[in-house]
């Protein structure tokens, strides 16, 4: 075969087919091997069934409605503490929901009746009791409340229901919405339910009893399985085999497909697309649930963490069978999980990378970010796009006037604040300015040329390692040394930014989450980088000042009211804050901020009128790094250390879910983005005033999210500016001025 043939033959349709051939000649030979090492393959099979399931309901919610649900992982999650909370105690839990009474409470407790009570709506359904328990040694062990059978059933049942509300409160009014409003919708969802599992069970692991039946299975060359994960292999399998003939053969399935090619075509046709995606809804949620709860034993418990963040490596499963073949899905979700087994298992070898000593962590959970870019890199333009009736634009992305002194006044009024403030207050405008700077990176990338990121804190934690190295063990000075960070931060930032080249939308959503696990696990949580307890940041200081947040200061202009955090580097943090809003104002002004929107709206346009696409993207994604590398520098100066725990793939999604919710095209969404993150301005109102705990906030955060992509995708700054220039106008009717004389609508950067 010469090269022409070749690369004829080496279409983008057979690349699946290759990679998976790839993937199955690697676990053959290593299954070959030594028993060792068939040993390690062998037990990946229940980890890798799992991602599998989970990457078949991704591929059956994307063909039903279009939607690249990044919950599935957190689906599972919480339909196994579905089935822990009815098996173990009985009890049904509620999401919290608020008490419509509470404000009465409220008022009279601000009368001074404090033992004035009412109703509250119940946290627990209890269905059923744990039995008395039976003697053991003189101690009682407690007997499941509710049997198996029961427990899964009602299980089921309540997947049902969340997937129909799934469909009818959150995805059915996004249906026309742009692909950022769906990605934003689902990782809201995501936070949610990670969010009320905390609140409802804690972030602690608990045990599971097993389901499934236990007893090894022997098997040739001295190896063994448990017979659970057999069974757990076998039935997704069972339901792989099925779903490829409901789709292939019945009148259901053919019209599924029609739609998601075509949706004009599906109507013509007589089938509601409506109705189609709300039953796969329901399928993919029931689906990821009852495997969640069938692994859960597997793993021998459950926490909000480990089954969520499967969705990276199903991710990449989906993403390898373009989500449209189960067959391809279920072959790479099987060989992602032997193969991180196997890694798992040579990383105790001599020859393996060691750093300090130990192997190097996070090199499993880095392959499927390597799956997901060989992918998008050989096959991204050919990536399947789901065909809609129409599609709204994303948001408006305003001009700006009298940026420079608005910015001036209230920099000025922020610095006198500092200096007045208790404590407490100081502490939750330092974390609102740091909040502000990574949502503006966020603004840049996101709102200005439609590029979604979910690995801007991630971005943000290289700058931090990278400032404690220069700074601890290099001593390089302050501001040499954030720079330094932040330059950092840009060529990782440019690295995984290569995709968008080819990609964008909710394929480079999923390449930079993939990313951004990968940095946290490979870089983070590696000791010779990051250390055991994470890495100390020296104190910044110029001249001999030292303005680190706990270091001691004087009193020059009076107040203060208390020692920490420092005025001084909340002033420093302003004055940063300050020189970054009129920076991104400057690019939204400039013949650069004009190509960033014309390739955000149309990049075929774009390029048809001069724009470089690839050149312009380049650019947006080096800004938003080194923005965001500022952002992570005071983090660390902040805390005195960076940690692994802060900065990764979650926090990521939360930073986008706050400046979504101020208004991710504009510099003021930005703004109000830093005032509602964890920790700041509006936290401490919560807090302080309105006595809502702070365990409250991401739940509050993932809600809002939701609500504020489907009612209003401009965020509470566009909601703002909208509210003044109806207001212009009603003035400009009420004096008899044409709507024409109205200006076009621009904000007051904060």
């Amino acid at each position: 075969m010469n090269a022409s043939s070749l690369r004829s033959w080496f279409t983008p349709k057979r690349i699946p087919a290759v990679v998976a051939g790839i993937l199955g000649v690697v676990v053959i030979g290593v299954i070959l091997a030594n028993s060792d090492q068939t040993q390690a393959i062998v037990l990946g099979l229940g980890g890798g069934a799992l991602i599998a399931a989970i990457a078949l309901s991704i591929t059956l919610n994307y063909q039903g409605s279009g939607v690249v649900n990044f919950a599935a992982g957190a689906i599972a999650m919480y339909g196994g503490y579905v089935y822990y909370g009815l098996r173990v105690n009985g009890q049904l839990f509620l999401p919290p929901i608020p008490n419509p009474l509470a404000p009465i409470e409220g008022i009279a407790h601000l009368a001074g009746a404090a033992s004035f009570s009412l109703p509250h709506i119940p946290v627990f359904i209890t269905l059923a009791h744990p039995s008395q328990g039976t003697a053991a040694f003189g101690t009682f062990i407690q007997q499941p409340a509710m049997p198996v059978w029961a427990a899964l059933l009602i299980s089921v049942m309540v997947l049902a229901v969340m997937g129909l509300a799934f469909h009818f409160l959150i995805f059915r009014p996004l249906r026309r919405a742009p692909v950022l409003a769906k990605v934003v919708a689902s990782v809201g969802l995501f936070i949610v339910m990670q969010a009320v599992i905390v609140l409802r069970f804690t972030s602690s692991a608990k045990s599971v009893e097993p389901i499934l039946p236990t007893k090894p299975i022997r098997m040739p060359r001295g190896v063994s399985l448990p017979s659970d994960q057999m069974y757990l292999v076998l039935i997704v399998i069972a339901v792989t085999i099925g779903l490829w003939a409901l789709f292939r053969f019945t009148r259901f399935g053919l019209a599924t497909r029609a739609a998601s090619e075509n949706e004009k075509g599906a109507l013509v046709l007589g089938y509601s697309p409506d109705f189609l995606a709300g039953v796969n809804w329901v399928a993919s949620t029931v689906l990821a649930g009852c495997f969640g709860i069938l692994a859960a034993p597997i793993n021998q418990s459950i926490d909000p963490i480990t089954i969520t963040l499967l969705i990276v490596p199903a991710l990449a499963a989906a993403l390898l069978a373009r989500f449209s073949s189960f067959v391809v899905t279920l072959a790479a979700g099987l060989g992602i999980g032997m193969l991180t087994s196997w890694i798992q298992l040579v990383s105790n070898k001599s020859w393996f990378p060691k750093a300090n000593g130990s192997a190097i962590p996070g090199l499993a959970d880095a392959l499927p970010f390597v799956i997901i870019i060989v992918v998008l890199v050989l096959r991204g333009k050919s990536l399947p796009t789901r065909g809609s009736i129409e599609t709204i634009k994303l948001p408006f992305a305003p001009r700006s006037k009298g940026s420079f002194p608005t910015t001036m006044i209230l920099g000025i009024a922020t610095i006198g604040l500092l200096f007045l403030v208790t404590p407490n207050w100081r502490l939750a405008i330092v974390n609102s300015l740091v909040g502000m700077v990574i949502c503006l990176s966020l603004v840049v990338l996101t709102g200005y040329v439609g590029q979604i990121s979910l690995m801007q804190m991630a971005l943000a934690g290289i700058s931090g390692f990278t400032l404690s190295k220069v700074a601890d063990a290099h001593h390089i000075p302050f501001p040499i040394g954030p720079l330094l960070g932040a330059v950092v931060a840009v060529i990782v930032g440019l690295l995984a930014g290569v995709p968008a080249l080819r990609v964008r939308g909710v394929n480079l959503a999923v390449v930079t989450f993939a990313a951004a696990v990968t940095i946290e696990n490979l870089v983070f949580a590696n000791p010779a980088w990051s250390g055991l307890q994470g890495a100390s940041v020296r104190s910044p200081s110029l001249f001999g000042f030292r303005f680190g947040p706990n270091d001691a200061w004087t009193k020059p202009f009076g107040g203060g009211k208390g020692l920490l955090p420092n005025p001084w580097f909340g002033v420093f943090c302003v004055v940063v804050v300050m020189v970054l809003v009129l920076a991104v104002v400057n690019i939204r002004r400039s013949r650069i901020g004009r190509h960033m929107l014309a390739v955000r709206s149309n990049e075929r346009a774009a390029a048809a009128a001069g724009v470089s696409v690839s050149g312009t993207k380049v650019l947006a994604f080096g800004v938003a790094a080194f923005i965001a590398g500022i952002g992570g520098a005071l983090s660390g100066y902040r805390f005195g250390s960076v940690t692994a725990g802060y900065f990764g793939a979650i926090p990521s999604m939360i930073f986008l879910a706050y400046a979504y919710l101020g208004g991710i095209s504009s510099v003021s969404g930005a703004m109000v983005g830093g005032i509602i993150v964890a920790g700041g301005i509006l936290t401490t109102i919560f807090t302080n005033w309105l006595h809502i705990s702070e365990q409250y906030t991401l739940l509050l955060a993932g809600i809002g999210l939701i609500i504020m992509a489907i009612q209003n995708p401009k965020g509470v700054a566009g909601a703002i500016r909208d509210g003044v220039h109806l207001v212009q106008r009603r003035r400009a009717s009420t004096s008899d001025v044409s709507d024409s004389a109205i200006p076009e609508p621009v904000e007051a950067t904060v």
